[in-house]
């Protein structure tokens, strides 16, 4: 194969694609440079991972390069059951401060023609110099822009390897606005600025996602390295299992929407209530709830006990009014019975080895769960084991002994007073 010598250029010229390559990291030539920032963000911001110290510490070295910049943010896309997008905003006033925007944003006069739903859908910047602005044909937010002083606005698209487009947005109060070139520089910025938010945002997805669905506790276990099988340690800790009255009947009979709205408020409810207390959710089973408060230290027993029964009377209370509502609909109310117990469990990672899921291993959640089935013998929704009820300073009632499946010897069960 022949070899061809490569083209030379004139002294002082680069290759058109180089250039091209250039001026998209670092901007024109002419004006306030670019590159120190290019060369802290590669070197240094690239280990931060709180985008508020990021975007701070951006500010700062673009304000020392000569940027003319009041207000500077960016807005990324998330997947989460709650969260549409997260970011972070900076402006003279305030500094750095993060937001996130719920589902539903969409529908809203605050996203509806706005320069965020313009740089989404199509891809392209977004600039106004906010003057002469046209209540027929401007969104809102720049009126609030002008009124705080700012005289141009600029929003860029930021593009992820993943697809969502993400965005960068600055503004300035300089009188005359931005300069010529400032437009490429920041649309620069974005691209210098894109892989390390993507870092960032990779985890936070990640984190958010595993806090959804498998809770905050288990996934800092599993982002901390605990995911070989068999990994896990001994806790203390006071558990709760709660489950709907009549499911099985309820799931023959109720049209699917109505069913998963009883089920979605039961479980609503329920976690609200001990998430609250300090409670967090080990385990949806079916239509029956785990849930686990830890103790720490041996001394905080009462403290986490009494949070826990606080915690199931409040889920008790916040369903009840619910229920009233159900009841005025004419749906089937929200019934369900519960146990509380105190113990020290395994808390590990166990499964088939390329399936695994963290669980509680131990006779102390097997004996919750059959505390909370006597409860439809009794016909009391919400029963204490003996061990637990050592540890609550209130007044409670006896029901008497009773024997549970798979628990030796006939076992001490307590209740609320009548009147609580």
């Amino acid at each position: 194969m022949q070899e061809f010598p490569p083209a030379t250029l004139p002294a002082g010229q680069e290759p058109m694609s180089q250039a091209l390559t250039r001026r998209a990291l670092l901007g024109p030539d002419k004006g306030w440079s670019l590159a120190p920032v290019g060369a802290w963000l590669m070197l240094e911001g690239r280990r931060m991972t709180d985008p508020v110290a990021l975007l701070d510490a951006l500010v700062a070295r673009l304000e020392a390069c000569g940027a003319r910049i009041d207000r500077l943010g960016f807005t990324m896309i998330t997947i989460h059951p709650q969260v549409l997008a997260w970011g972070c905003y900076w402006d003279r006033k305030n500094g750095s401060k993060p937001f996130t925007a719920r589902h539903g944003v969409q529908q809203t006069d605050a996203y509806i023609g706005s320069p965020s739903q313009f740089v989404r859908e199509k891809d392209r910047p977004f600039r106004r110099r906010l003057v002469d602005l046209d209540e027929a044909r401007d969104h809102r937010l720049m009126f609030e822009l002008r009124d705080e002083g700012l005289t141009d606005y600029l929003a860029l698209p930021m593009r992820f390897s993943t697809g969502p487009v993400n965005f960068l947005t600055a503004s300035t109060a300089h009188p005359h606005g931005f300069r010529d070139g400032d437009v490429e520089r920041f649309e620069a910025l974005s691209n210098l600025l894109a892989p390390i938010l993507e870092i960032i945002h990779a985890r936070r997805t990640a984190l958010g996602l595993l806090n959804a669905f498998i809770g905050p506790r288990i996934a800092e276990r599993i982002l901390n390295g605990q995911v070989k099988r068999g990994d896990g340690d001994r806790i203390e800790a006071a558990f709760w299992y709660s489950d709907l009255r009549h499911f099985t009947d309820l799931s023959e009979s109720l049209p699917p929407d109505q069913l998963l709205d009883l089920l979605n408020g039961y479980f609503e409810h329920c976690a609200a209530a001990a998430a609250t207390r300090g409670g967090e959710i080990l385990q949806f089973i079916g239509d029956a709830i785990l849930i686990v408060f830890e103790i720490r230290r041996p001394e905080d027993a009462q403290v986490v006990c009494d949070a826990a029964l606080d915690a199931a009377i409040d889920a008790f209370d916040s369903i009840a009014v619910v229920n009233h509502r159900r009841r005025r609909a004419g749906v089937p109310a929200i019934e369900f019975g519960l146990g509380l117990h105190i113990g020290t469990v395994t808390h590990a990672n166990v499964g088939a080895p390329d399936r695994l899921a963290f669980n509680v291993v131990g006779p102390a959640v097997n004996k919750t769960a059959r505390i909370q089935s006597l409860s439809k013998e009794t016909g009391v929704p919400l029963l204490l084991s003996a061990e637990f009820a050592a540890q609550i300073r209130r007044p409670l009632r006896a029901l008497g002994e009773f024997d549970l499946r798979g628990v030796a010897g006939k076992q001490p069960i307590f209740t609320l007073p009548a009147e609580a």
